[in-house]
């Protein structure tokens, strides 16, 4: 699904969360990359870990608006020319969605992985993971091939 199909399933006078993911880079497209779409009322923010650190270091890995908010990662690392498709996983709304985004919103401050990064262990999958395992009630994980999601 391309940005303006994803942009028409955005309600400006909800919350809402929506949980994507799209291959990871060549030659990793076995592996998924997730990231949250927080609509705060209207307010559209792109939260997710990438491998490349966030040129601010107080948020180390952790990418505000890298990219615009539906569209993959880059197929090929450092080129932005072609970008992976989006795929939700899930979207919650309303005050559940409210509290997710407040959670992920304070997220560089709480998150204890913030400056590793590794293709093996804590990556973009443990970032999500460790997000949805703070609300549990949603009923998402995340699939098999998102390596990393249980590093520690």
């Amino acid at each position: 699904m391309n940005n303006d199909n994803y942009n028409n399933l955005i309600d400006p006078e909800k919350y809402e969360v929506f949980i994507l993911r799209c291959p990871a880079n060549v030659p990793f497209v076995f592996a998924i990359h997730p990231w949250f779409v927080c609509n705060e009322k209207g307010k559209i923010s792109r939260y997710e870990v990438l491998f490349r650190a966030n040129n601010d270091e107080n948020w180390g890995h952790l990418h505000l608006n890298r990219f615009s908010p539906f569209s993959g990662i880059e197929i090929f690392p450092f080129s932005e020319r072609w970008l992976w498709h989006g795929q939700l996983l899930k979207k919650v709304e309303g005050e559940m969605a409210k509290k997710m985004i407040e959670f992920i919103k304070i997220s560089k401050e709480n998150y204890p992985y913030l400056k590793r990064y590794s293709l093996c262990g804590t990556n973009s999958n443990t970032y999500v993971q460790w997000v949805l395992a703070h609300f549990a009630e949603i009923g998402t994980t995340l699939p098999w091939n998102a390596f990393g999601k249980n590093a520690k």
